[in-house]
């Protein structure tokens, strides 16, 4: 349990403390008066840490300032603002807090790192340099700081230094991962005026990493300023058609595309702390998500139009759950930046999450028809409108998404399947059939799509046989899934096989017990082999757990009649009745 911040106040501060109106006057000091201010003392630090808890950085940040402006020289407020202030972009008042920090902490890693940026950024590279030397064991940087002391070094037009700093991490020759190094060289050759070195690096890193977005952009960007404006040009075009699916390069393949900045130790940096970011957000536990956004709040400090570090920004608030925080990320990305249609498709995503859906559909519709040969905003509006249950609006924008695809292969199987859910969902059965096969014939070990068809020929009584294996394949493709194997459960159910859809059903429950679903399902099976309590017991349990809206009254009738006629009925699918017959 943390101690009252009182306690810790050197006392020449408490004496430092307001007095009440009786003391200024020659009284007493009252000791309520004490209380009072630690305990807002106090009740800052936690609202601080209950923000930090949440994400909320800016509040955090908020909430120490106002607690250290009670306590300016208290050492474990002024360490806690400075932490907020990184975590919230607030490099600059970070920094100012640093100096605090290194007198109690001298080889704390962000406070020099700080303190290093800001040097940076006057262009003061020796200075950089020292602070960088002061951090201790738990450096930050780890291998990378050799590339920022070769940028570093570039600064100080100590070219030779900067290169034996580079070549240390050099990887092996012919791995993808050379690339981050030539880049760097080729770029340092830029400043020191060797332009056919960096001509070369730049050449040979496209070649191993054809596929890298990074790569090809520094590439271009190089290329372009020695005035190999063509080549760069067609080398932007080939990835763009490339990867169409992902990046939109126009505005960077038109003639009268501003030509990039000069390499700088400032930009070169920044791209290493971006670099350390990812490595950290990518950590599969987890858990160093926060470090990882101080990173990129220090990359896009150094370099303000980092547009991958705000890419990478807004998807750490996403992750986070502070949603208008990512939304504002997205929207530093400028426009003739190859990630400013990926970053309009998420904003517009994320204004559904914040339920502005009407905007949402309207962003999305704008790209639409902004680019008539793209899926991708049509897949995200029919995504999205799935999601609401907005069922034939999703088939309506999966209908544009299709009917834009040019070659159909195995990676467009989701379209087909997605649109085949909407259509089974507005009881248009046989094109949701034939869109199900599609997605089947284009990859036809897809455990959910198997799964899908399975059930739904199986609950309608069609196919049988066939269905059957299909749920069994998709079965022992995710054995642990429990929507799975609950329709394994129910395919023996709707064939009479009831004790083996009690074993599965039993098994899909343990799997995923929380489902509404699979609980009915369960009862019912238990029904009909005469356990008729458990039944009961578990119809009430699928009506706790939220149900959709048209099994409510379903199972409210099975609880007070057991299963008849009227209600053990197809769940995904029913034929409507047969038309009367005319005339006669």
């Amino acid at each position: 349990m943390r101690r009252t911040l009182l306690t810790l106040l050197p006392a020449a501060l408490l004496l430092a403390l307001p007095l009440t109106a009786e003391a200024q006057q020659g009284g007493t000091p009252q000791p309520q008066r004490g209380r009072q201010i630690a305990a807002t003392i106090d009740g800052r630090y936690l609202a601080g840490r209950v923000a930090e808890q949440d994400h909320d950085y800016d509040a955090a940040a908020d909430q120490m300032d106002a607690a250290l402006a009670l306590a300016p020289t208290d050492p474990e407020l002024v360490y806690s603002a400075f932490r907020m202030r990184m975590y919230a972009g607030r490099i600059d008042a970070a920094a100012q807090l640093a100096p605090q920090v290194l007198a109690t902490r001298p080889g704390d890693g962000f406070g020099n790192l700080v303190l290093a940026v800001q040097a940076i950024k006057k262009g003061d590279y020796k200075a950089a340099e020292q602070q960088l030397g002061r951090i201790g064991a738990e450096n930050q940087l780890g291998p990378l700081r050799d590339y920022v002391m070769a940028w570093l070094k570039a600064g100080e037009k100590d070219f030779p230094a900067a290169r034996s700093f580079a070549a240390r991490l050099k990887p092996a020759a012919g791995e993808r991962a050379e690339s981050l190094s030539l880049i760097i060289e080729a770029q340092i050759d830029e400043l020191a005026g060797d332009r056919a070195a960096a001509e070369a690096k730049y050449r040979r890193a496209t070649s191993l990493d054809a596929a890298g977005l990074r790569t090809t952009l520094a590439a271009a960007d190089g290329l372009r300023r020695l005035g190999k404006g063509d080549e760069a040009r067609q080398l932007l075009k080939t990835y763009g058609e490339r990867f169409s699916d992902s990046v939109l390069m126009d505005a960077l393949v038109a003639a009268n595309a501003p030509l990039a900045k000069t390499p700088s130790p400032a930009a070169g940096i920044a791209d290493i702390l971006f670099d350390i970011g990812g490595i950290l957000a990518s950590d599969p536990r987890n858990q160093r998500a926060d470090l990882a956004l101080i990173f990129d709040q220090l990359a896009v400090n150094l370099k303000p139009d980092h547009d991958f570090a705000w890419l990478m920004i807004s998807n750490l608030y996403e992750q986070f759950q502070q949603i208008p925080k990512a939304i504002a990320a997205l929207a530093k990305i400028e426009a003739i930046s190859p990630l400013s249609w990926q970053a309009r498709l998420r904003m517009a995503a994320l204004d559904a999450q914040l339920d502005r859906f009407d905007q949402s559909v309207g962003r999305l519709n704008t790209l639409i028809a902004e680019k008539p040969d793209r899926i991708d905003a049509a897949l995200t509006l029919a995504d999205l409108q799935r999601g609401r249950e907005r069922y034939a609006e999703a088939v309506a924008a999966y209908d544009i998404a299709i009917s834009r695809l040019r070659n159909v292969d195995e990676r467009h199987w989701p379209i087909y399947f997605g649109r085949g859910i909407a259509l089974e969902r507005t009881k248009q059965w046989p094109k949701a059939e034939a869109d199900m096969k599609k997605a089947l014939e284009l990859s036809p070990e897809q455990p959910h799509v198997l799964n899908y068809l399975g059930y739904s020929w199986v609950d309608q009584g069609l196919h049988l046989d066939q269905g059957m294996k299909m749920l069994m394949q998709a079965t022992a493709l995710r054995p642990d899934d429990g929507a799975i194997t609950d329709s394994v459960g129910w395919a023996f159910y709707r064939v009479g096989q009831f004790d083996k859809a009690v074993e599965w059903l039993e098994r899909a429950s343990e799997q995923k017990g929380d489902d509404p679903t699979i609980t009915e399902h369960l009862g019912d099976a238990y029904w009909h082999v005469g356990r008729k309590r458990e039944a009961r017991f578990e119809w009430e349990r699928s009506l706790n757990q939220k149900p959709d809206k048209d099994r409510v009254e379903v199972i409210k009738d099975k609880i007070a009649n057991g299963i008849n006629a009227g209600n053990d009925k197809p769940t995904v699918y029913e034929k409507p009745a047969a038309a009367p017959k005319q005339g006669g």
